[in-house]
């Protein structure tokens, strides 16, 4: 006859898995109490975890979102320093510019020198990066968006050695305006050397992010740098080393270079043509830089304003979350007193099983 009565072996076994399972429980909720957060909040939240997942995105999305205005904010305040000194330097060519009358000829050759200066500084500032990015050469970063300034001294210098041959003679005021026609046409050329005749972008400006041209339908220019700012927003930010302003004052300081020329190159009557145009271009440049400083100074507030909202969102977010995740600790030190009391009941009786022989079991 077949006995109905459970083995010793079977309730070792289910005593043992009971055991373990208090045992994993107690641990669970000895690190709930040790942390203060639920170890598996979803399953307790149930159909309302979705609330949790959610909150979750949005502190994720929230901190890329601040990450990217973060480092756009950065960049933008290195444009901004770099502008500034940029300004310092016009503003210190303009006043010698007008008062070079009074210094005769050693004014024009100190001003010359202090031009090609002030023209490798513009380039070292335009050449600037950050992060490993040259902020004002757009998307290319492959290399500085400036060429060293020497080439275009020595364009310059070259246009006033033909000028000079043609008319073999000193340039007149006449003839110097015509060269200097020559200088706008290099500068407004939106053609590299390549492709027929000197251009500012080859021989000044070598980056191939370049700066769309009012009208122009030119396939190498780029779009303006992005920051995604929020869920389909953008802000958008665009000054290259190519911004008119920049193209002024190099124009500006090209002509000034020329100014040490001998009285065999230049007369007195071209020297004053070559200032009265240098010093336009030069306040022209100056209220243009005013101008994109500002532009770029309201992308920036623009840029900080949305930094704060999402660090506030994300604050929001982080503590709804720390709510939904957070333990109950008088709830969860009830149920550790539970487990603690039914731990020791089982022990206890799985010890006195422990005692019984096989003989006193049957």
């Amino acid at each position: 006859m077949i006995s109905d009565r459970v083995s010793p072996s079977g309730i070792a076994v289910g005593r043992q898995a009971g055991l373990m399972r208090l045992q994993s429980n107690l641990a669970i909720l000895t690190a709930e109490m040790s942390s203060g957060r639920k170890a598996d909040p979803a399953r307790e939240l149930g159909v309302g975890a979705s609330l949790l997942y959610k909150l979750h995105g949005d502190v994720q999305q929230g901190e890329a979102i601040k990450n990217s205005t973060s480092l756009a904010g950065e960049r933008l305040k290195t444009m901004q320093t770099a502008m500034g000194s940029i300004g310092d330097l016009m503003d210190q060519m303009s006043p010698e510019i007008l008062k070079v009358d009074q210094l005769k000829d050693n004014g024009y050759t100190i001003i010359a020198s202090h031009a090609k200066e002030v023209l490798g500084s513009l380039t070292d500032l335009l050449n600037a990066h950050w992060d490993g990015q040259n902020i004002f050469g757009g998307t290319d970063t492959s290399k500085p968006p400036v060429a060293d300034s020497a080439a275009l001294a020595t364009w310059a210098s070259g246009q006033l050695t033909t000028a000079v041959t043609t008319a073999a003679a000193p340039l007149d005021a006449a003839q110097t305006t015509t060269m200097l026609a020559d200088f706008d046409a290099m500068f407004a050329n939106v053609q590299r050397d390549a492709s027929g005749g000197t251009s500012f972008y080859g021989l000044v400006y070598v980056s191939t992010s370049r700066t769309a041209m009012n009208g122009s339908t030119d396939l190498e220019s780029d779009a303006n740098s992005l920051v995604r700012i929020g869920a389909g927003e953008t802000l958008s930010y665009n000054v290259r080393a190519d911004n008119d302003t920049f193209k002024n004052a190099f124009e500006s300081l090209a002509m000034l270079t020329l100014l040490d020329a001998p009285d065999t190159s230049l007369s007195e009557e071209a020297r004053t043509a070559i200032l009265d145009k240098a010093g336009d271009l030069m306040r022209t440049a100056r209220a243009q830089l005013t101008v994109v400083a500002g532009v770029l100074g309201t992308k920036q507030q623009r840029l900080q304003n949305v930094a704060d909202i999402q660090e506030r969102a994300v604050s929001a977010a982080t503590a709804q979350i720390n709510d939904l995740e957070a333990a109950d600790y008088y709830t969860v030190s009830d149920r550790i007193s539970q487990l603690e009391l039914q731990l020791q009941a089982t022990y206890s009786i799985t010890a006195r099983l422990a005692d019984l022989s096989f003989v006193n079991y049957l």
